[in-house]
């Protein structure tokens, strides 16, 4: 079969320029806007960064990506603020080039994506009772929302506690256990050998077999292999180390004799 067959793919038009989609929606939330924005981070599967403060009444976060070959945008907005309610508008821009794609489609697959979004949030019946909004409350909101992101920026992470449990890691390591993986496809083991340590995979794959000669390049081994798995529920936020080490270690597992 010819790959202009394939209905997967089509022939390049002579069109020049790209299509543009942008969908906009207002909804309501009671938590605040570090919040609202980690979960609209999950959401839309786009970190957001704070933009620059404007003015005193002004709190946006946006964030873009070329995630499926399709340059997009994802900006979050607090609106107004109201007794304990607050109103926020998401906002998504996508583009694609006219040569490649057809219009109609691509104006379809934005309006799914961007519908998905909105049934996940509990979107503005009607925006006319926030007319009398204050601004005064919502200045106070963007004052607060700034100083909690910035002291959570200044934590940095203590070491130690990772260290403890990486050496938790290797101890057990020696003791006996080891690390196995194993699906329809093949597996690995991970293992110390009494000399020293192992990843032995097998399977359908490209097999592995890799020896670590001290505790540093085992350690940079798990962290490898284990990358995906530790952090893949929180998605796509980074994850503390030490949670990523308190995983790991949860994956010991004692050796068959």
């Amino acid at each position: 079969m010819n790959l202009w067959d394939d209905p997967k793919f089509s022939e390049p038009s002579d069109a020049v320029g790209d299509w543009s989609v942008t969908r906009s929606a207002l909804f309501e939330h009671a938590d605040e806007p570090p919040v609202v924005k980690y979960r609209i981070e999950k959401l839309t599967v786009q970190l957001l960064r704070r933009d620059p403060v404007a003015a005193a009444s002004t709190l946006s976060y946006s964030g873009s990506s070329s995630g499926g070959g399709h340059p997009s945008a994802v900006r979050l907005e607090l609106t107004a603020v109201m007794g304990g309610r607050k109103l926020y508008r998401l906002t998504s821009e996508r583009t694609a080039p006219k040569r490649w794609e057809d219009e109609a489609k691509f104006t379809d697959e934005c309006d799914r994506r961007f519908a998905f979004w909105c049934s996940k949030l509990p979107i503005a019946a009607s925006t006319a009772e926030w007319a009398s909004a204050s601004p005064a409350a919502l200045e106070q909101v963007v004052r607060d929302s700034v100083a909690t992101e910035d002291a959570a920026a200044r934590i940095v992470e203590d070491p130690a506690p990772i260290a403890a449990v990486q050496h938790e890691v290797l101890a057990a390591l020696r003791d006996g256990q080891g690390f196995f993986t194993a699906s329809k496809e093949g597996g690995s083991h991970l293992f110390f050998d009494g000399q020293v340590f192992r990843r032995n995979d097998y399977g359908e794959e490209p097999n592995v077999n890799e020896v670590y000669a001290d505790d540093a390049a085992m350690i940079a081994c798990l962290r490898r292999f284990y990358d995906w798995e530790s952090r893949h529920s929180n998605y796509p936020h980074p994850v503390p180390e030490l949670q990523v080490w308190t995983y790991i270690r949860g994956q010991l597992r004692a050796r068959r004799a």
